[in-house]
């Protein structure tokens, strides 16, 4: 499906792979996986026997399989599964594969292209990004194929997954938890004859994805591909528009490399993607003030860890989230941030210090958020006065000599001359 109906998919596939320096072989003579709804409940042998057949052409080679597709991930693990536990099955089916000289044993192993990167590493991600997605908000879907029948695939949890997601947030972007994620897209109910029912399972998940403020949609399966990428021009028909860009998990990842795909992505995709590119380079332009001041990589360290938030005393009695301010700083947000009064909640007590992991903590960061609110002239009004009292008089609190008086301390006034001076020098301006 996708080398005939979604090349440039390939494309963007050939393209990452290459810039990141890992070979690939291509072999003429592998079929389609074939398709597991359609061929496999038509005729599960030929099915069972196409798929063996691709199997043992990468045997010969001694070679894994990378697929970039559900569906043939399902069909090319599941039938090699079977070869593999199941004796009398490998026998049939090598039965037939001996009349065209070719053999199976399962010993070549399927990887779908997500699968592949995630065992890669973050690091070799992370070091080769360019443009940073921080503030990109990312509706994943899995797809249905890509995860089970779990006996089979045995890679991720089937209706809890996590490593698709955190694939988008090494590139920085938000991985959005929304309703209904591990839904099916419908794309076989087309083919079953109920397309209505097909665009109304589409129209269901945009809708919750309009709700969460979903940046764009990021699949790995050309399917899933087709019916969210396609589907939203028919939804316009009957007046649901959603606009929310496609990509498949390569072409979002080039972006984030800085390989430039821009112009044959906005030619082919149905669901025009200049909003992403828009963001991205929203993001960038933020990203740039933000690392005047912040570490953006302890930043991300910080917010997916969290493990300070529950135990700030102020959370516990207030809605003081520190962890969700942390977030909008990585989203970019810095403008609001320091005109939001809750950055001057913190109360430098350091227990977020003592429970970081990295023993960095937040007190620093609101700090900065504080110094850089001043400056701007959000301060909120208890703590204007004490820094204006502090200007003009070198002390916080006024200085009484009744008070010391009465339990027999000195009542001489402190000599601040010189610090007031220095104070009126400075204006505040570093």
């Amino acid at each position: 499906m996708i080398s005939y109906r979604l090349p440039f998919i390939e494309v963007s596939i050939r393209k990452v792979l290459e810039h990141l320096g890992i070979s690939i072989i291509d072999d003429k003579k592998f079929s389609c996986c074939p398709e597991p709804n359609g061929i496999k409940n038509s005729d599960k042998l030929i099915y069972s026997l196409t798929a063996a057949r691709n199997l043992s052409i990468a045997e010969q080679k001694n070679k894994d399989i990378l697929t970039p597709c559900n569906g043939c991930f399902e069909t090319l693990k599941g039938v090699r599964s079977e070869i593999k536990s199941d004796l009398h099955f490998r026998n049939e089916i090598n039965n037939y594969l001996n009349k065209i000289d070719l053999k199976v044993s399962g010993k070549s192993d399927v990887l779908h292209l997500v699968e592949f990167f995630h065992k890669l590493g973050k690091d070799t991600i992370r070091d080769n990004i360019k443009n940073p997605l921080n503030g990109l908000r990312v509706a994943v879907h899995y797809g249905c194929h890509f995860l089970r029948p779990s006996n089979k695939i045995q890679m991720d949890d089937p209706m809890e997954p996590h490593i698709f997601d955190s694939l988008i947030e090494d590139l920085g972007a938000r991985s959005i938890e929304y309703d209904r994620k591990m839904d099916c897209c419908g794309g076989s109910l087309d083919r079953a004859g109920k397309a209505d029912y097909s665009l109304e399972m589409i129209h269901d998940k945009l809708e919750v994805m309009k709700e969460q403020r979903i940046d764009c949609i990021v699949v790995g399966c050309p399917q899933c591909f087709i019916q969210f990428d396609h589907l939203q021009q028919e939804l316009k028909k009957i007046d649901y528009v959603y606009d929310i860009p496609v990509l498949y998990y390569s072409e979002l990842l080039c972006i984030a490399l800085g390989i430039d795909i821009r112009d044959i992505i906005t030619k082919f995709h149905r669901t025009q993607v200049e909003k992403v590119y828009e963001k991205i380079e929203s993001i960038a332009r933020k990203n740039k003030i933000i690392k005047n001041y912040f570490d953006i990589e302890f930043l991300k360290k910080c917010w997916s860890c969290g493990a300070c938030n529950n135990d700030c005393p102020v959370a516990k009695i207030t809605d003081f989230n520190p962890n969700k301010i942390i977030g909008k700083l990585l989203d970019g947000n810095i403008d609001e941030i320091i005109q939001d009064p809750s950055i001057w909640m913190c109360l430098d007590c350091y227990v977020c210090y003592e429970l970081c992991p990295s023993k960095v903590g937040l007190v620093d960061i609101f700090t900065t958020l504080r110094n850089l609110a001043k400056k701007k002239g959000f301060v909120v009004k208890g703590f204007k006065h004490e820094f204006d009292s502090f200007k003009k008089m070198g002390t916080i609190a006024m200085f009484s000599r009744s008070a010391r008086k009465r339990v027999g301390l000195e009542s001489n006034k402190p000599d601040l001359d010189d610090l007031k001076k220095l104070l009126d020098e400075f204006k505040g301006e570093k």
